[in-house]
């Protein structure tokens, strides 16, 4: 009773599916918002390589969801609070110390915190192209905004990450962080669908 817990599959499980429902029900709310255009000029080369970006920057917004709640069922957040290395190493060298290998991913704080920070990472660089070919003078305005308001909750984002990290897991702070990552989701849908 003093020091609750839960299987951090079921945990992870339980978020993913929230994340799913809220998804869908954002997605049925920004097409009542906004009805698809039927007939429509097809799209540039330009904007179908920003739509392909949008759905991978989504995706791994999902992934970065599901690594989190790993992260926070098993605690990893209190193993390595130093940024950007972790414990003055790039890759940690315990990475891989669970026998078979594939379980590291799955119970190894050191590999579950390490997945979570490169999905930060990709994430960041994939919305760095995302602005790098918003270029486009076609670039729909909603889409623009959709990118701005994406950009904006990941600052935040990775802000508060870091922040989480570095001062030990600070309750607040990691709370805030685990809202802020609906934001991200929220906001990576609103550029898909701008593009849809």
């Amino acid at each position: 009773v003093d020091d609750p817990r839960v299987s951090h599959f079921r945990l992870t499980a339980h978020l993913s599916i929230a994340f799913l429902i809220l998804a869908a029900m954002f997605w049925l709310a920004l097409d009542l918002l906004h009805p698809a255009r039927r007939g429509g000029s097809p799209a540039s080369a330009a904007l179908v390589r920003l739509r392909r970006l949008a759905w991978w920057a989504t995706g791994i917004a999902a992934y970065m969801v599901v690594t989190g709640g790993l992260v926070a069922g098993i605690r990893a957040g209190y193993a390595y609070n130093t940024f950007p290395l972790m414990n003055g190493h790039w890759i940690p060298p315990e990475i891989l110390m669970i026998d078979p290998w594939w379980k590291n991913f799955l119970y190894n704080m050191a590999t579950v915190q390490f997945d979570h920070r490169l999905g930060a990472w990709a994430l960041t660089f994939l919305t760095a192209l995302l602005w790098w070919g918003a270029r486009a003078p076609e670039l729909p305005a909603r889409a623009h905004r959709g990118l701005v308001l994406l950009t904006v909750a990941l600052l935040v984002q990775v802000s508060l990450g870091i922040a989480t990290l570095l001062t030990g897991v600070s309750v607040p702070l990691a709370a805030a962080h685990q809202g802020c990552a609906v934001l991200v989701f929220s906001a990576a849908l609103a550029l898909n669908h701008a593009f849809a």
